[in-house]
């Protein structure tokens, strides 16, 4: 709650009262705070994960493209660094930002084709 003195409503012969002002904040529908630092999930696919790849996200300041190394694991936390919420007075630009962490979440499918599954039989063979 915010307080502004002096700039309530003036009662008749008095002088003004205090205005409060109650904010709420949404959540966000992917993006949680922790500090002054950002979290979020990224759904990838298997062979993403697999292989590596490129994914577009949104942060604070826009879309970003973030690189997804190959071989990486379910749950393994990639940091964006400065990507995060700002912390200092605005006019005071060498206040710096929190990061932006985003934690891999390894898509497996529930169903596959006959040629994936062949394909993932494959792998197996070969000890993957």
């Amino acid at each position: 709650m915010i307080r502004l003195s002096g700039m309530g409503e003036t009662l008749e012969g008095g002088v003004p009262g205090d205005l409060y002002v109650k904010i709420h904040v949404r959540k966000h529908p992917y993006l949680r705070k922790e500090g002054h630092n950002l979290i979020m999930d990224l759904g990838v696919k298997l062979t993403e994960a697999l292989l590596g790849a490129e994914k577009t996200i949104a942060s604070l300041d826009g879309e970003i493209t973030l690189k997804v190394p190959a071989g990486i694991k379910h749950g393994t936390i990639l940091r964006v660094k400065g990507r995060g919420v700002p912390h200092g007075a605005p006019a005071r630009q060498s206040g710096g930002r929190g990061d932006l962490y985003v934690r891999v979440l390894v898509q497996i499918p529930e169903k596959l084709s006959k040629e994936a599954r062949k394909a993932v039989e494959e792998l197996k063979k070969q000890g993957l």
